[in-house]
């Protein structure tokens, strides 16, 4: 009974740092959370989480800034082209 406890456990650390690992959490952001979750520390665990998060959604908003740059002068190069052609 004991050893299936363990391989249980087992497979739940395995599942969290892979689901950790496909959220783009480092090995030390890692290592942090599952000392945590031993601990259970889930208040600290929720905040390092929701720190990471905010991490990934600066960096979506920073490259949507950029396409909507991008998406802004093909925007003004049509325009342009349509004058162009026009006369």
């Amino acid at each position: 009974m004991k050893m299936d406890s363990a391989r249980m456990q087992g497979e739940k650390d395995f599942s969290l740092i892979r689901n950790l690992r496909d959220a783009g959490c480092g090995p030390l952001l890692i290592e942090k959370i599952l000392a945590l979750h031993e601990r259970g520390n889930i208040r600290e665990e929720l905040r390092l989480l929701a720190a990471q998060r905010s991490g990934l959604l600066e960096k979506i908003h920073a490259v949507q800034k950029k396409v909507d740059c991008l998406d802004y002068l093909v925007f003004h190069m049509k325009q342009e082209n349509t004058i162009n052609s026009g006369r």
